[in-house]
């Protein structure tokens, strides 16, 4: 292992339901004894994607969670395990054999694992505006046939613009047979890096922000079935893709050693479900492999894999405290007259404990710390079973 600091054990990039999902299960894996893992999540967009502005919905024979409820959820979790989201357009991911580069516009930050779980198309503020000047093709061209030709008497003389890939072209000749001219017809073909968000415009306007500059119109329709045929976010990684361009996994949502990925970046079919559900895999298979490159040892995930490897127990105790591991703390605390409150545990307020919260920072190593304080293991113990500290290397 390279002496290098790295940020977090795990970052994931994006943050719709795959994201969010994998993030708070690579975070909080609830075994006794095992360490949790760091996790940052990057998104060039507030948290939710697709699910958080459509009305995506989660179903079962006798349930179902309306648009943005699942999100609403996963975000709650997100704030209680104290995960890190920060927006910034991930640029590039650069595998650096002992860690993973991960390039966006506004720095660079360093993992020992990646999870890429962008969507099958880059999503900005679209759903500030979706149902009023911004929709979609998600219902089919049934529905769009009956929706244009209501556009087109209702909207006359205004104009339409139209979102997506090259293949958008399809849809806008479809409308331009319902439409015989009634209203103005513009293009923004975009293949994943054209757009910037959207804006209001004037009073009842909309604009559609590009690297060459603003087109405005009176509606947007974005395509989704365009998007659907090819991945248009998959490019920032150098891996294994199918003929569509999206990120060829195994059966547990594994690339390559410490690559991982889930969601609609793997390929149709494309679903809620699939993506909280490849979202809990990757978690997991992500704190596993962490776990196994940072101390050697098979992580005791008990409730989701088997206990025994090989034919011998696994590795039931945390691992042990040697002097180059550097403590990090996870989680925010309260402090009261008489202790430090976490999540799940509280450790006494005695100062040497407030000094040692603030060297677990990730840089000083055990052995910095014990040459300040002295002993402390029982307190770093006390802390990784409450998962609100890990160990990194």
């Amino acid at each position: 292992m390279s002496d290098k600091l790295y940020d977090s054990d795990i970052i994931v990039i994006g943050a719709g339901p795959a994201g969010l999902s994998a993030a708070v299960r690579a975070r909080r894996v609830r075994t006794y004894n095992l360490l949790p893992s760091s996790v940052m999540v990057i998104s060039n967009h507030a948290p939710g994607g697709l699910a958080d502005w459509t009305k995506v919905r989660m179903t079962g024979d006798g349930w179902s969670y309306e648009k943005g409820k699942v999100i609403e959820k996963l975000m709650a979790d997100i704030e209680d395990y104290s995960i890190p989201v920060k927006e910034e357009k991930v640029l590039k991911v650069e595998d650096e054999k002992e860690t993973f580069r991960i390039i966006t516009d506004e720095g660079e930050y360093r993992s020992l694992a990646v999870i890429i779980a962008t969507g099958m198309k880059m999503t900005w503020n679209e759903r500030e505006h979706f149902g009023d000047k911004l929709f979609g093709t998600l219902k089919g061209y049934r529905f769009m046939e009956n929706y244009f030709k209501e556009m087109c008497d209702k909207e006359e003389g205004k104009t339409i613009i139209f979102v997506g890939t090259e293949e958008t072209e399809r849809t806008v000749e479809f409308f331009k047979s319902i439409n015989n001219g009634r209203m103005k017809v513009k293009k923004v073909f975009d293949n994943g890096k054209n757009i910037h968000g959207y804006e209001g415009y004037k009073d009842e306007g909309i604009k559609v922000l590009t690297e060459k500059g603003e087109v405005v119109g009176d509606h947007v329709l974005v395509d989704f079935e365009s998007y659907q045929l090819s991945s248009y976010t998959a490019d920032l990684v150098d891996c294994e893709k199918d003929e569509e361009g999206f990120i060829k996994t195994d059966g547990r949502c594994r690339v390559q050693d410490g690559l991982f990925a889930a969601g609609d970046i793997t390929g149709p079919p494309f679903s809620l479900a699939k993506a909280v559900g490849e979202g809990t895999t990757v978690g997991l298979e992500s704190h596993r492999y962490v776990y196994r490159k940072k101390f050697d040892k098979e992580a005791p995930v008990f409730a989701f894999y088997p206990i025994h490897q090989e034919g011998k127990a696994t590795y039931f105790e945390i691992p042990e405290l040697v002097d180059e591991y550097r403590p990090k703390l996870l989680a925010s605390y309260e402090v009261d007259e008489e202790f430090i409150l976490f999540r799940e545990c509280s450790i006494r307020a005695k100062e040497s404990n407030l000094r040692l919260l603030k060297l677990c920072d990730g840089e000083h190593t055990l052995g910095d710390i014990r040459g300040k304080l002295g002993d402390v293991d029982e307190v770093i113990k006390k802390l990784i079973h409450g998962k609100d500290l890990t160990l990194e290397v």
